[in-house]
């Protein structure tokens, strides 16, 4: 027996019901969505849960795995972070000063994951690991198991970092950068 109107358009091949719970700042987003872009209500959450689900998909394909994704999300973070100190009124692309830091930014995130046999490595200066360690400390105290609803938009972000790097990396990272600060006795601390 069938429930509601039959879906049209793009999802006319629908067969299957789900039902499920949301927040109410939840379904209000969807709801708004929903009345932007012209879909009823279940075609917005079925298009979002699709969407969801190939950009996970989509990222394997280009990134090769979650791990290498969520390292050069951090390196486009502390690029970004380089317009912002420096006020910069142009793309990073366009400034060649900006550009050879990026790429010594680039670098020296990508740096920060490097097995912790490598001895004597440079990781970069304090102007461009400050923004990879801002975010690396902030991931690893994040709490994965924080209800959604009680969770802001960043924290949501942070956790999705948090679990794509691992805890394995997340501890690297921060155990590599208080080394080269010079920090004595400060090992990364199990956030998990």
């Amino acid at each position: 027996m069938g429930r509601g109107r039959a879906p049209k358009g793009e999802y006319a091949g629908k067969t299957e019901v789900m039902s499920f719970r949301l927040t109410p700042d939840t379904k209000a987003a969807l709801r708004r969505a929903a009345a932007t872009s012209g879909r009823s209500l279940s075609q917005e959450a079925e298009h979002r849960l699709r969407r969801g689900l190939d950009e996970e998909e989509a990222i394997s394909k280009l990134w090769g795995d979650v791990k290498t994704s969520a390292m050069l999300r951090l390196a486009a973070q502390v690029v970004q972070s380089l317009g912002t100190m420096r006020d910069t009124k142009v793309h990073w692309t366009a400034d060649a000063k900006v550009f050879d830091s990026a790429i010594e930014a680039i670098a020296g995130t990508l740096k920060l994951f490097r097995p912790l046999q490598a001895e004597g490595i440079s990781v970069g200066s304090p102007e461009i690991d400050a923004p990879a360690l801002k975010i690396v400390e902030e991931a690893q105290a994040t709490e994965l198991s924080r209800p959604l609803s009680k969770s802001s938009r960043r924290q949501r972000a942070m956790a999705r970092f948090k679990e794509d790097l691992g805890q394995e990396l997340t501890n690297r990272a921060i155990d590599r950068i208080h080394e080269h600060r010079g920090v004595p006795g400060k090992p990364a601390k199990d956030g998990s």
